[in-house]
């Protein structure tokens, strides 16, 4: 039923006088106490006064507080009754369930954009208008001087003029339906007539009317995101100021786990999970990014006359990201690819002069050299050296990716699944398919650099590629002799694949399990759920090995909140590769100071030198290394915790971080949410941490803030969830009514409500 949540095994949960002074007394009065009697009188006087200056002010502020949250409690959008909107052929229906989720209904593609833009409107808005206002550079204008560093960097990139291009190749459907979507954001903007969203209002400043362009932006500034290949380049060229090329590998070794499982296994940078089967037939997808609030992605359903969709959409955006189409159901994962470099003495082929209005201060202008496949990030930003450029397809203005988004959310077959992908030209993604006949398959479509050599590890002298690999040589499977396919940021393809793409593949740690666990026949929530470590099985032998630690002894490797192993093990593993690694990286140590139990396993295993510490005189054998890091992990947590028993969930706690909100305290604790969460950076329910993070090393900052289940069998029995809730309102029910749920591994339904919360409907002007 609509509304309802379900647990992962897939079963209906059910909702959770004071002193007084005799001032100026004259009975018995002193002779020559006068003055003094006087004095004293004063002084009360004084005090009394003082205070009730001081509680007139303190009620004051609480006055104006209280009256500034009853004006900010005016954003809450209007969610029942009618709204006549301008640009509608017809009356589009908005039904929401009781946890804010739309169904729109409408009588063509167009309406149903502009709906939901409207929709995105009344409860991402401020989301939105942050987005575009970062990734055009233009934060500055908003936030005076502070904000300058982020215009010049995104300025710098020419995120916005990428997508101003894009919306000059728009086909006229496509281009229609997102005028239509500006269209309905703009309704709402003209009709809303409290306060606009808290971040917006605080700010006093007049929001611009939503354009094509500025949705186009959000995908120019996901595939930015995704690029990481080039951030690990420029720390190796930093390191080899400090390190000989055998070392720098040592840091990034090959996967120490098993070879990949049989079938293709692919996955994101910053980790995801997707898999599917062939009988019966279904696709399972968590893409995992940082944890934010709001969270990056917004539950839909989406009805016309000729298709029902449903899913994740990105505010901004007038398309399914992530979802079904009555037919056919995708999930997405970044590939870990090289598709980018660092060039130290790139040609220059052009330069721009860009001016940054400041609010509350004069303009700024900056220079901004491109190359021609990129741009000279030292002109960015003073953290890289000069010259120093990074160059990509990924930045070409001729990008046809929301083309390929377009047809994707129209395909119902793999042949027009395989020929939308031709246009899938960033971020480098793996995109797996599943339909009702059982046709399981996946493609990895990007515009990858085709190398002549294998230089994409290291930085480049000049540009070191001009021609593309083709779509068609793209790796690729379907329908695969086991039934099934998993990805999950291992190894892209096998020894025999003809193209250099890189070396920097995720352990497969996760692909492992995964493949485990389907193979046992488990039920595909209870994998999305699953918080087993195999890199902690795989670690902690070489470690038991020289202190038997009873308790880790007898550990299975589960990061569940509750149990206090996790976080004995976790705060081990951080405190040896401390030991280990600090002397010899210095002070980009931190840099690359993360979860990296690979690169334990290569040194304990076959590299002890690294184990000696290059700053004193004796020589230290690993054995004494993974000693002093136990005692030292021990010794950090009876200091954090008052005990090395601590449960993992005192720790790791999933945070959902405000970009902006953060850097204010007290604004911070009103904004943010937090929840004791399980998992780890390498268990299928992913937990990533921050071990650089002296104040919390342990805290969750990296997950699923997605997960579906589609049964292709019947593709409305598909089960969602996502991170914290429908909207970025603090004020609304729904700002974090899903975030339990969410880590306790609820689902929800995305069926059009039989009995609706609320009802708007949308009319024609």
């Amino acid at each position: 039923m609509p509304g309802q949540f379900l647990s992962h095994a897939g079963q209906r949960r059910l909702p959770a006088r004071g002193m007084v002074g005799r001032i100026g007394q004259r009975t018995g009065a002193v002779p020559g106490r006068a003055s003094e009697n006087t004095g004293e009188s004063l002084s009360m006087r004084l005090i009394r006064i003082l205070g009730i200056v001081v509680a007139g002010l303190v009620l004051l502020v609480a006055g104006l507080a209280g009256a500034g949250v009853l004006w900010l409690r005016t954003s809450l959008p209007v969610l029942d009754g009618e709204q006549v909107v301008r640009g509608l052929e017809a009356p589009v229906a908005i039904l929401r369930d009781a946890h804010g989720i739309p169904t729109i209904r409408a009588a063509n593609a167009a309406d149903a954009a502009l709906a939901l833009g409207f929709v995105h409107a009344q409860d991402r808005f401020g989301q939105m208008e942050m987005m575009r206002r970062m990734g055009s550079g233009r934060m500055a204008e908003l936030i005076g001087g502070s904000g300058l560093r982020f215009d010049r960097y995104f300025r710098g990139l020419g995120l916005y003029r990428q997508a101003a291009g894009q919306e000059d190749m728009l086909p006229p459907d496509l281009r229609r339906r997102l005028q239509a979507y500006a269209a309905g954001v703009n309704a709402w903007l003209g009709a809303h007539d409290g306060a606009m969203p808290w971040l917006v209002a605080l700010l006093l400043y007049d929001p611009e009317p939503w354009r094509v362009t500025d949705s186009l932006l959000w995908g120019r500034m996901m595939a930015f995101h995704l690029l990481g290949n080039w951030r690990s380049e420029a720390l190796r060229a930093r390191l080899s100021e400090r390190l000989n090329d055998r070392q720098i590998a040592d840091l990034w070794p090959e996967d120490v786990g098993s070879d990949p499982p049989p079938t293709l296994s692919i996955e994101s940078a910053g980790g995801s999970n997707v898999w599917a089967v062939a009988d019966p037939p279904g696709l399972a997808n968590d893409p995992h990014l940082g944890l934010a609030i709001p969270g990056v992605w917004y539950l839909a359903r989406i009805e016309t006359p000729d298709r029902v969709l449903a899913g994740a959409t990105a505010p901004g955006v007038p398309l399914m990201v992530l979802g079904h189409n009555g037919v056919v159901a995708w999930g997405l994962t970044n590939a870990t690819t090289d598709v980018s470099d660092i060039v130290l003495r790139p040609d220059i082929v052009s330069r721009r002069t860009e001016t940054f209005a400041v609010r509350w201060g004069d303009p700024v202008t900056a220079e901004v050299r491109t190359t021609g496949a990129g741009v000279v990030l030292s002109d960015l930003s003073a953290r890289y050296p000069e010259g120093w450029a990074l160059e990509t397809p990924t930045l070409r203005e001729d990008d046809r990716t929301v083309l390929a988004l377009d047809a994707l959310n129209g395909a119902r077959s793999w042949q027009q699944f395989e020929r939308a992908l031709a246009d899938f030209h960033s971020p480098h993604q793996n995109v797996a398919y599943a339909d009702a006949t059982g046709r399981i398959g996946m493609i990895s479509p990007a515009r990858v650099p085709l190398r002549e050599t294998a230089s994409g590890f290291t930085v480049s002298e000049r540009r070191a590629w001009e021609r593309l690999i083709p779509y068609h040589a793209l790796p690729r499977t379907v329908n695969p002799p086991s039934g099934r396919l998993v990805n999950a940021n291992n190894r892209l393809f096998g020894p025999e694949y003809p193209y250099f793409m890189g070396r920097e593949w995720k352990p497969s740690w996760r692909a492992r399990r995964i493949t485990m666990m389907l193979e046992q026949g488990a039920e595909h929530a209870t994998i999305q759920m699953d918080t087993v470590s195999l890199s902690a099985r795989a670690l902690l032998p070489h470690l038991l090995a020289v202190v038997p630690e009873p308790d880790l002894a007898a550990w299975d490797g589960d990061m569940d909140r509750s149990r206090h192993e996790p976080l004995l093990y976790m705060a081990w593993v951080r405190e040896l590769l401390r030991g280990i690694f600090a002397d010899e990286l210095g002070p980009q140590f931190r840099k690359w100071w993360s979860y990296r139990v690979d690169a334990l396993i290569h040194v304990l295993t076959r590299r002890p030198a690294w184990c000696d510490d290059i700053t004193t005189d004796g020589e230290e054998t690993c054995d004494a290394q993974v000693r002093e890091a136990l005692q030292r992990a021990r010794d950090l947590l009876t200091e954090r915790f008052g005990s090395d028993t601590a449960p993992w969930g005192a720790a790791h706690a999933a945070r959902f971080a405000h970009p902006l909100a953060a850097r204010i305290p007290v604004l911070r604790d009103l904004i943010e949410r937090e929840i004791p969460a399980s998992g780890g950076p390498t268990t299928v329910s992913r937990g990533d941490v921050r071990l650089a993070d002296e104040a919390h090393p342990f805290r969750q900052v990296h997950g699923s803030g997605y997960r579906a289940i589609y049964d292709l069998r019947d593709l409305e029995q598909s089960r969602f969830m996502q991170a914290v809730g429908q909207s970025g309102n603090p004020f609304s029910p729904h700002y974090d009514d899903l975030m339990e749920l969410w880590r306790d591994g609820a689902y929800l339904r995305l069926t059009a409500p039989d009995h609706p919360v609320h009802t708007l409907r949308l009319v024609p002007g």
